[in-house]
């Protein structure tokens, strides 16, 4: 018997990876959703601006290196020529692609599958990068972490059945399996941690 605390398996704080203003909050606070669900849009207009304007600039780069291929093998133009007009192709297509990746990155999405918290954002809010914007939280399974007596070492077992109650569902009993057991013994408390994971399909 031990005493331990309950923890999600996979649990985040969704942060804004790229600063910008809030335009659209599709989510509720506490609701479920899916993995890749978009959680916040910030503006992208001058990004957008930026894209036409290099998907342009890629388009006449590849004119340009259409023609230069076809006068390098009539032997109009120099190596050295199309090499500079393939390396402004390039150039030009990568220029684009940036944008189009902070486009993106001004899109937050859920990481995977799970509870949202409360919402700490609002609509037409500047949001800086790192700013926390939800808690997301997946219940599915949780892990109970907890502690034994270094004497009960040789009774462990990976797959041993763990039962586990709680104050918060009283007369319940969980039960899920030890995962874990830690390699390194606490030097002062004498106590080796373990983990154990319990199936929560009812959340």
């Amino acid at each position: 018997t031990a005493v331990g605390s309950i923890s999600a398996v996979q649990g985040v704080t969704i942060t804004a990876e790229l600063p910008g203003l809030v335009r659209e909050i599709p989510f509720e606070a506490g609701a479920v959703v899916a993995k890749g669900a978009v959680l916040v849009r910030l503006d992208t207009a001058t990004e957008e601006a930026q894209l036409r304007a290099l998907e342009a600039q890629a388009e006449l780069a590849r004119l340009n290196l259409e023609r230069s291929r076809t006068l390098r093998a009539e032997k109009t133009v120099s190596e050295a020529e199309l090499d500079a007009a393939e390396a402004t192709s390039k150039q030009t297509r990568a220029n684009a692609d940036a944008v189009r990746v902070t486009i993106e990155k001004k899109t937050v999405r859920a990481p995977f599958a799970g509870q949202l918290g409360v919402r700490q954002i609002n609509l037409g809010q500047n949001l800086e990068s790192g700013r926390p914007i939800v808690s997301l939280q997946s219940l599915d399974s949780v892990y109970a972490d907890f502690g034994l007596p270094q004497q009960e070492l040789s009774r462990l077992r990976p797959g041993m059945k763990v039962q586990v109650t709680t104050d918060a569902y009283p007369g319940q009993t969980f039960t899920g399996s030890l995962t874990v057991i830690n390699p390194d013994l606490n030097a002062s408390t004498r106590m080796v941690g373990l983990q154990a994971t319990l199936p929560n399909p009812e959340q």
